[in-house]
């Protein structure tokens, strides 16, 4: 059987649009290691709409209280971040671009943050990982001059979707420091 070249145009298409269509709903999920006022938790990492040069990540968790201090914070272990990153990010390419390029701001309605790169590690069984660090900008002020969080983010080639297996979120508040990290369950 023979294809005329519209007809492989449409298979091509096709096969292109279903791959991105069914990679932009894997989720990673994450568990949360046991921190100061935290038992554990689950963290989700999503991304979505893929279009001019962006998509979406997202970043949700949800931590289980611990102690006292815990029952009181609740309602702080709960929430998320979304980030419009650069597309290329999807793939190992995005961050050897980023490694050679320098930081990039990134935008999403009224927040802003700087995606910068950190460096390559062998880490958790992944060799050659790019960590990355996404620092807020939309909360900086005299008293937290490099904002009041930031995350680092490992990601690696032959993780699907976003490709991120670990991530480590810190909190520089008015209650002092507080630590999230999660890892690919």
């Amino acid at each position: 059987m023979k294809l005329s070249a519209n007809a492989l145009s449409v298979f091509f298409l096709t096969l292109f649009t279903l791959t991105n269509v069914s990679a932009a709903n894997i989720e990673l999920e994450h568990f949360v290691q046991e921190g100061k006022w935290h038992k554990s938790g689950d963290l989700t990492i999503s991304h979505k709409d893929v279009t001019s040069g962006k998509f979406e990540i997202n970043i949700s968790y949800d931590l289980k209280p611990k102690g006292l201090m815990g029952r009181i914070i609740r309602s702080f272990l709960k929430g998320e971040y979304v980030f419009n990153f650069p597309e290329n990010m999807l793939y190992e390419e995005g961050y050897e671009n980023l490694k050679r390029n320098g930081p990039v701001t990134l935008v999403h309605e009224d927040k802003e943050a700087t995606l910068k790169y950190i460096g390559q590690v062998d880490i958790n069984g992944f060799v050659g990982a790019h960590k990355v660090e996404i620092r807020s900008l939309s909360t900086a002020s005299p008293r937290f001059p490099d904002g009041k969080w930031h995350l680092h983010l490992y990601y690696h080639p032959s993780i699907e979707s976003v490709g991120v297996f670990k991530s480590e979120i810190f909190y520089h508040g008015r209650a002092g420091e507080y630590n999230v990290v999660s890892n690919l369950k």
